[in-house]
Protein backbone atom coordinates (compact mmCIF):
# COMPACT_ATOMS: atom_id res chain seq x y z
CA UNK A 1 0.00 0.00 0.00
CA UNK A 2 2.83 2.41 0.81
CA UNK A 3 4.44 1.71 -2.55
CA UNK A 4 1.16 2.46 -4.29
CA UNK A 5 0.70 5.67 -2.32
CA UNK A 6 4.30 6.69 -3.02
CA UNK A 7 3.81 6.05 -6.75
CA UNK A 8 0.37 7.61 -7.20
CA UNK A 9 -0.24 9.79 -4.15
CA UNK A 10 -3.46 9.95 -2.21
CA UNK A 11 -6.42 9.97 -4.58
CA UNK A 12 -8.87 11.57 -2.20
CA UNK A 13 -8.74 14.76 -0.21
CA UNK A 14 -9.71 14.03 3.36
CA UNK A 15 -11.16 16.33 5.94
CA UNK A 16 -8.46 15.61 8.50
CA UNK A 17 -10.32 13.19 10.73
CA UNK A 18 -7.81 10.48 9.75
CA UNK A 19 -5.21 12.19 11.93
CA UNK A 20 -7.43 11.57 14.95
CA UNK A 21 -7.53 7.85 14.10
CA UNK A 22 -3.76 7.87 13.65
CA UNK A 23 -3.36 9.50 17.08
CA UNK A 24 -5.42 6.72 18.68
CA UNK A 25 -3.26 4.06 17.04
CA UNK A 26 -0.05 5.88 17.98
CA UNK A 27 -1.14 6.08 21.63
CA UNK A 28 -1.96 2.38 21.55
CA UNK A 29 1.39 1.54 19.97
CA UNK A 30 3.31 3.74 22.40
CA UNK A 31 1.53 2.46 25.51
CA UNK A 32 4.18 -0.20 26.12
CA UNK A 33 6.82 2.52 26.56
CA UNK A 34 4.67 4.68 28.80
CA UNK A 35 4.77 4.19 32.56
CA UNK A 36 2.32 6.56 34.22
CA UNK A 37 2.97 7.54 37.80
CA UNK A 38 1.09 5.72 40.50
CA UNK A 39 -2.31 7.28 40.99
CA UNK A 40 -2.02 9.32 37.78
CA UNK A 41 -5.04 8.98 35.53
CA UNK A 42 -4.08 7.18 32.38
CA UNK A 43 -5.96 7.83 29.16
CA UNK A 44 -8.03 4.88 28.01
CA UNK A 45 -6.42 3.06 25.11
CA UNK A 46 -8.17 2.97 21.75
CA UNK A 47 -10.10 6.19 22.32
CA UNK A 48 -9.54 9.59 20.79
CA UNK A 49 -7.97 12.25 23.05
CA UNK A 50 -11.19 14.26 22.82
CA UNK A 51 -12.95 11.43 24.65
CA UNK A 52 -10.54 11.27 27.58
CA UNK A 53 -11.48 12.77 30.91
CA UNK A 54 -10.32 16.39 31.24
CA UNK A 55 -7.99 15.40 34.09
CA UNK A 56 -6.37 12.56 32.13
CA UNK A 57 -5.97 14.75 29.05
CA UNK A 58 -4.48 17.62 31.07
CA UNK A 59 -1.95 15.42 32.90
CA UNK A 60 -1.02 13.50 29.77
CA UNK A 61 -0.26 16.60 27.73
CA UNK A 62 1.18 18.75 30.53
CA UNK A 63 3.74 16.03 31.24
CA UNK A 64 5.53 16.86 27.98
CA UNK A 65 7.65 19.61 29.59
CA UNK A 66 8.77 17.30 32.40
CA UNK A 67 9.52 14.55 29.88
CA UNK A 68 11.60 16.96 27.80
CA UNK A 69 13.59 17.88 30.91
CA UNK A 70 14.13 14.20 31.75
CA UNK A 71 15.27 13.43 28.21
CA UNK A 72 17.64 16.40 28.18
CA UNK A 73 19.08 15.47 31.59
CA UNK A 74 19.53 11.81 30.67
CA UNK A 75 21.16 12.39 27.27
CA UNK A 76 24.67 13.22 28.57
CA UNK A 77 24.60 10.25 30.96
CA UNK A 78 23.52 7.97 28.10
CA UNK A 79 26.47 9.22 26.08
CA UNK A 80 28.89 8.46 28.91
CA UNK A 81 27.32 5.18 30.09
CA UNK A 82 25.16 3.70 27.32
CA UNK A 83 24.88 0.36 29.11
CA UNK A 84 23.05 2.01 31.98
CA UNK A 85 21.12 4.86 30.35
CA UNK A 86 20.69 4.59 26.56
CA UNK A 87 17.70 2.22 26.53
CA UNK A 88 15.90 4.39 29.09
CA UNK A 89 16.69 7.51 27.08
CA UNK A 90 15.19 5.90 23.96
CA UNK A 91 12.09 4.84 25.92
CA UNK A 92 11.55 8.29 27.44
CA UNK A 93 12.11 9.98 24.09
CA UNK A 94 9.48 7.73 22.52
CA UNK A 95 6.98 8.66 25.25
CA UNK A 96 7.73 12.34 24.64
CA UNK A 97 7.34 11.89 20.88
CA UNK A 98 4.02 10.06 21.15
CA UNK A 99 2.55 12.56 23.61
CA UNK A 100 3.73 15.50 21.50
CA UNK A 101 2.42 14.01 18.25
CA UNK A 102 -0.96 13.29 19.80
CA UNK A 103 -1.07 16.81 21.23
CA UNK A 104 -0.25 18.49 17.91
CA UNK A 105 -2.14 16.17 15.53
CA UNK A 106 -5.34 18.23 15.54
CA UNK A 107 -3.43 21.48 14.98
CA UNK A 108 -2.88 20.59 11.34
CA UNK A 109 -1.02 23.73 10.30
CA UNK A 110 1.67 23.16 12.97
CA UNK A 111 1.63 19.39 13.28
CA UNK A 112 4.54 18.35 11.04
CA UNK A 113 6.66 21.34 12.04
CA UNK A 114 6.29 20.64 15.76
CA UNK A 115 6.94 16.90 15.82
CA UNK A 116 9.12 16.00 12.82
CA UNK A 117 12.37 16.58 14.74
CA UNK A 118 11.14 14.38 17.60
CA UNK A 119 10.54 11.46 15.23
CA UNK A 120 13.91 12.02 13.53
CA UNK A 121 15.76 12.31 16.84
CA UNK A 122 14.04 9.16 18.09
CA UNK A 123 15.29 7.23 15.06
CA UNK A 124 18.80 8.58 15.65
CA UNK A 125 18.76 7.49 19.29
CA UNK A 126 17.37 4.09 18.35
CA UNK A 127 20.17 3.65 15.79
CA UNK A 128 22.69 4.28 18.58
CA UNK A 129 20.92 1.72 20.74
CA UNK A 130 20.91 -0.78 17.87
CA UNK A 131 24.69 -0.42 17.47
CA UNK A 132 25.17 -0.76 21.21
CA UNK A 133 22.70 -3.63 21.74
CA UNK A 134 22.20 -5.34 18.36
CA UNK A 135 19.33 -7.63 19.35
CA UNK A 136 17.13 -5.54 21.66
CA UNK A 137 18.18 -2.24 20.12
CA UNK A 138 17.39 -3.41 16.60
CA UNK A 139 13.86 -4.38 17.64
CA UNK A 140 13.45 -0.97 19.21
CA UNK A 141 14.82 0.70 16.08
CA UNK A 142 12.30 -1.18 13.93
CA UNK A 143 9.45 -0.08 16.23
CA UNK A 144 10.55 3.56 16.12
CA UNK A 145 10.99 3.45 12.34
CA UNK A 146 7.41 2.20 12.09
CA UNK A 147 6.30 5.11 14.30
CA UNK A 148 8.05 7.54 11.99
CA UNK A 149 6.64 5.77 8.93
CA UNK A 150 3.12 6.34 10.26
CA UNK A 151 4.00 9.98 10.91
CA UNK A 152 5.06 10.30 7.27
CA UNK A 153 1.75 8.77 6.16
CA UNK A 154 -0.13 11.25 8.36
CA UNK A 155 1.77 14.11 6.66
CA UNK A 156 1.28 12.60 3.17
CA UNK A 157 5.02 11.93 2.72
CA UNK A 158 4.53 8.51 1.22
CA UNK A 159 8.04 7.95 -0.20
CA UNK A 160 9.58 8.54 3.23
CA UNK A 161 6.90 6.37 4.86
CA UNK A 162 7.68 3.50 2.49
CA UNK A 163 11.43 3.85 3.06
CA UNK A 164 11.11 3.78 6.85
CA UNK A 165 8.71 0.85 6.73
CA UNK A 166 11.03 -1.14 4.46
CA UNK A 167 13.95 -0.52 6.80
CA UNK A 168 11.87 -1.62 9.79
CA UNK A 169 10.79 -4.83 8.07
CA UNK A 170 14.37 -5.58 7.03
CA UNK A 171 15.55 -5.21 10.61
CA UNK A 172 12.78 -7.43 11.90
CA UNK A 173 13.63 -10.01 9.25
CA UNK A 174 17.26 -10.05 10.37
CA UNK A 175 16.16 -10.93 13.90
CA UNK A 176 14.05 -13.96 12.98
Amino acid sequence: MLTKLADTGERMTWSGYQAAFWAVLLCFSGAESDRPLSGEPHPPLATAPGQWSPDARRRYFESRDALREEVDALAPRAGEHPDRHLAELVRLHRVLTVRSAVYWQHRTHLFAERVRALFDDGVGLARQLSRHDPEGGTRTLARILIDRSTFHVATHEFDAARDDFRQAVSYLGELD
